[in-house]
């Protein structure tokens, strides 16, 4: 199997990319939205500004805080999107992301977002929404505050 063969495999089995259609899957294959990263990379610096949103292809990453970086936020493995709170809400990146093991990454930057089709788009935007949903409620849970609680 040839190397773009295993991404469209990989790329098949991430929920994330569940509703595009076979053209818009073909459009993020061919278009250069990814990114290999090397163990101990930085994918994202807290602090940055980008509005960039990633999904893991392969690989792992741990979400640190520069103020602790001992302590393990989170590991991340092939699948899992991250990024979406920038990217969503224009908000400073408030973590730092680094690869554990070689990564495949595919990335969506603003600048590349604007130009995708109206319908793809919205996929994309839908799925990010979703994401920050989850785990918003995930918070909640972790905190024990109630359902329908505004969480400060």
């Amino acid at each position: 199997m040839d190397a773009l063969e295993s991404i469209k495999k990989r790329l098949a089995a991430i929920h994330f990319f569940r509703d595009f259609t076979p053209d818009e899957m073909a459009h993020v294959y061919h278009n250069g939205f990814f990114r290999i990263c090397q163990p101990g990379e930085y994918v994202i610096s807290e602090g940055g500004q980008d509005r960039t949103l990633f999904v893991l292809v392969t690989g792992s990453v741990k979400v640190v805080k520069r103020s602790a970086p001992d302590v393990v936020l989170a590991i991340l493995r092939a699948g899992s999107i991250f990024g979406e709170i920038a990217f969503v809400a224009r908000q400073v990146r408030s973590t730092d992301v680094v690869a554990t093991a070689e990564c495949l990454i595919f990335q969506l930057e603003e600048k590349h977002f604007s130009l995708l089709p109206a319908e793809m788009k919205v996929k994309i935007q839908h799925q990010a929404v979703k994401l920050l949903l989850e785990r918003l409620e995930a918070i909640r849970k972790m905190t024990g505050c109630e359902e329908g609680a505004i969480l400060p």
